[in-house]
C-alpha cells in the first residue's frame, strides 16, 4: 500500500536531527525516549505486497547474548501490555489469534523498561512521520542488561522478495517523548548503505560509567529478524 510521501515533516525533521554515522558513539542524555521507524514505499519497486518493517530489541547480558528470550522485545513477545495500560505485563494468551495480538498490544520485556510498537503491517499508520513505535526508559532496564541493540526487519522478506532498497525515506529515529520534531533526535537513514539488506541493526544503548551512551552501528544483514536472533539468542 503505497503513501503520501513525507514531503515537509521529512525536510525539516532530518536537517534538524542528530543524524549518526556508523561507528559513532554520542552520550545519551534522554533517560525516558521513543524510538520512531517510518517509512515510504518507491513507485517503481519491483514488489506487489505490502512492505512490514519492523523494530525490535535485544537486550543484551555479559555473554553479548539476550539474558532470556523474556528480554527479546518483537511483534511475537509473549509477555504484553495493552495500549490503555502500559504498566501491566499481561499475556499472549488473553488473545484468540496471533494477528488480534499483534494489533491489540506492545510487547513489553519484564521490567517494562522496553515496550515495543503495535504492529503496523504495511506502514498505512501514518501519513506523515513515524509508522512504529518503541518506548524506552533506561532507569527500569534490569541490572543484568548491559546493552540494548535496536534493530530493524522486513517481515517475510524472502517470501515477498522484498529488502531496502524497494523503500524511501526509510528511518529509525531517538526522540524525548513529546518534543518538538528534529529537536535533539537521533537519527539513522535505513535506506542509503543497505538497498541488498533485510534486517539492520541500528543501534546499540550500552552501561558506561554509571550512564548510557548510544553507538550507531549500521550492520545490515541480507537475512531477516531470524539472522538477527541467530546471532544474539
Amino acid at each position: 500500500m503505497n503513501r503520501p510521501v513525507r514531503g515537509i515533516f521529512w525536510r525539516n525533521f532530518y536537517d534538524m536531527a542528530i543524524r549518526l554515522e556508523k561507528g559513532e558513539n554520542h552520550s545519551l542524555d534522554l533517560n525516558s525516549f521513543c524510538v520512531g521507524l517510518g517509512w515510504d514505499i518507491k513507485e517503481d519497486n519491483s514488489s506487489d505486497s505490502d512492505f512490514d518493517l519492523d523494530v525490535s530489541a535485544f537486550m543484551i547480558g555479559e555473554h553479548k547474548k539476550v539474558v532470556s528470550d523474556d528480554y527479546l522485545v518483537f511483534y511475537n513477545s509473549e509477555k504484553r501490555v495493552r495500549p490503555q495500560n502500559l504498566n501491566k505485563v499481561v499475556s499472549y494468551l488473553e488473545w484468540s489469534s496471533n494477528e488480534l495480538m499483534r494489533h491489540e498490544s506492545r510487547p513489553v520485556d519484564p521490567e517494562l523498561s522496553v515496550i515495543g510498537s503495535i504492529d503496523d503491517e504495511d506502514g498505512a499508520t501514518s501519513e506523515d512521520g513515524d509508522d512504529e513505535t518503541m518506548d524506552i526508559n533506561l532507569s527500569r532496564v534490569s541490572p543484568e542488561v548491559q546493552e540494548i541493540i535496536i534493530c530493524v526487519s522486513i517481515f517475510e522478506y524472502r517470501e515477498r522478495k522484498q529488502n531496502f532498497g524497494q523503500v524511501e525515506r526509510a528511518y529509525v529515529r531517538l526522540y524525548k517523548k513529546g518534543q518538538e520534531e528534529g529537536d535533539g533526535e537521533y537519527i539513522y537513514d535505513l535506506t542509503e548503505d543497505f538497498s541488498t539488506c533485510a534486517s539492520v541493526e541500528f543501534c546499540r544503548l550500552y552501561r558506561k560509567d554509571d550512564g548510557w551512551k548510544i553507538q550507531a552501528l549500521g550492520i545490515g544483514h541480507k537475512g531477516g529478524l531470524e539472522e538477527l536472533v541467530n546471532k544474539y539468542v
